[in-house]
């Protein structure tokens, strides 16, 4: 019987059966492409986040300042004075301005950078002297900002205060008992005439004694950092206050930046009158002790509007000083000056004060920069898709006032458009340069706004494909 045939398969149909497979293996391959460059692009060109709050942005500004690290000899808000390009002349004039100082110490710097544009000695220990009412000043600020005193308190005014009661000698706004005053007139007598009688009052009204006064003042000075200023009174008087002309200048940047209102309302005044006829108890009359303020150049140098002037025999002659010129502001602390006599020491002291001032506005001018734009940048693996990348500096300068003159700088963007989770608020992530004639000047440090945790494992395969994908293109 014969077999039956088996037919044959053609050789051609057999060759041709991979082809459809291999095309839609192909075909699978580009649809993956596709859907990944999608995703990529979608991933870094429509970030989907929404801008911080400025308490939020605030926040990630100060992690950023606490993982910095500080060099040895930094205070809080100052930094060195640098500058790209050589500028001997400059340095000259300056070391010759700081040899011809008659105070043992002092500090010159920008207010509004922060950038320390001259110094001697400025570490050396000394007592504030009256200066310190500047910082119980401050710290009288600060609780009527948290609403427990008020400007228009009226003040019980304790025997410790009263002018007759003071030491020999001291400043006064002469406060007497019986006598009806305001917190406002209290802070006017201290930044005036530096009255010794206004401080204790104001202490005893804000925290119910001298020593919870010195408390909450020394509280507010390690809240800023300033490690070598301590006060053991709030006057000034004794010698075991302490502080240093760059804590003292690094607190007065402070003390003019959160309260602006201050130097207008209190310390440029030049004329102090007390008491008026409404201070004093029903039928009493006197004449008021008319006062000009102690710092002489509130109507000498042009542009000053405070600070604090301070002397005692153990500090010699103080002098916190601020003037403004059009938009360029700097602070002077000058401590340790000489003097026989007020009227020798106020001459000097006067004249190292000037000295700084007008060299500070002939050689240095704030160059003030457009604030760069918050930036979208990718996160890779992350819980957030993006964060933003915001400046974690003002973006202003000090520069020599003749390179700077007519110029006007130009802003370069450093920065990644991806980076990899996780990404915590106030990381780095890229820089801001500020260039004239080509020449970077200044540099703004771009950080996160907000954290990015690392996500789960398939968004993490995923992501690393697509960071893969799009570092080929």
């Amino acid at each position: 019987m014969e077999k039956e045939k088996t037919p044959r398969r053609s050789t051609r149909t057999a060759r041709r059966k991979p082809l459809p497979v291999l095309l839609a293996a192909l075909l699978a391959v580009a649809v993956c492409l596709v859907l990944l460059a999608a995703y990529t692009a979608r991933r870094l060109d429509n970030p989907n986040l929404s801008p911080r709050t400025a308490a939020e942005e605030a926040m990630a500004v100060s992690v950023w300042r606490q993982t910095r690290q500080p060099g040895p000899d930094d205070v809080p808000g100052l930094h060195a004075w640098q500058w790209p390009e050589p500028t001997e002349a400059l340095a000259s004039s300056g070391n010759e301005i700081a040899a011809n100082l008659h105070a043992v110490s002092a500090l010159l710097v920008d207010a509004q950078t922060g950038a320390v544009l001259l110094e001697k000695n400025a570490d050396a220990p000394i007592p504030p002297a009256s200066m310190t009412k500047l910082v119980a000043m401050y710290t009288a600020f600060r609780a009527i900002e948290t609403g427990e005193i008020s400007f228009d308190d009226l003040v019980d005014l304790p025997p410790q205060s009263w002018a007759k009661n003071i030491p020999a000698g001291s400043s006064l706004m002469f406060l007497g008992e019986g006598q009806i005053v305001t917190v406002r007139e209290l802070l006017l007598g201290m930044a005036i005439v530096s009255g010794n009688d206004a401080a204790i009052a104001l202490a005893y009204h804000t925290a119910g004694s001298v020593e919870a006064f010195i408390d909450r003042m020394n509280t507010e000075m390690e809240r800023l950092g300033l490690t070598k200023t301590r006060f053991v009174e709030p006057s000034g008087l004794s010698e075991f206050n302490t502080t240093t002309a760059r804590e003292f200048a690094a607190f007065s940047r402070e003390y003019i930046f959160r309260y602006p209102d201050a130097l207008k309302a209190f310390n440029s005044r030049t004329r102090f009158e007390y008491p008026m006829p409404w201070n004093l108890p029903q039928g009493r009359r006197e004449s008021p002790v008319v006062q000009a303020s102690t710092n002489r150049l509130l109507t000498t140098l042009d542009g000053c509007d405070g600070l604090k002037t301070g002397f005692i025999y153990e500090s010699g002659y103080n002098l916190a000083l601020t003037a403004q010129r059009a938009s360029d502001r700097f602070i002077s602390v000058t401590m340790g000056g000489p003097g026989n006599g007020s009227y020798e020491g106020n001459l000097l002291r006067n004249s190292d004060g000037t000295s700084l001032m007008e060299w500070a506005f002939t050689n240095f001018t704030t160059i003030r920069c457009s604030q760069a734009q918050r930036q979208a940048v990718t996160v890779w693996a992350g819980t957030e898709d993006s964060v933003y990348a915001i400046p974690a500096e003002p973006a202003f300068f000090t520069a020599p006032r003749a390179i700077a003159a007519g110029t006007e700088p130009v802003s370069r963007i450093l920065l990644n458009k991806a980076v990899r989770a996780p990404v915590f608020a106030g990381k780095r992530l890229g820089t801001v340069e500020y260039l004239i004639d080509g020449t970077v000047c200044h540099t703004v440090p771009l950080i996160a706004d907000r954290n990015s945790a690392a996500s789960g494992l398939p968004r993490r395969l995923v992501d690393r494909v697509a960071e893969a994908f799009s570092e080929l293109f």
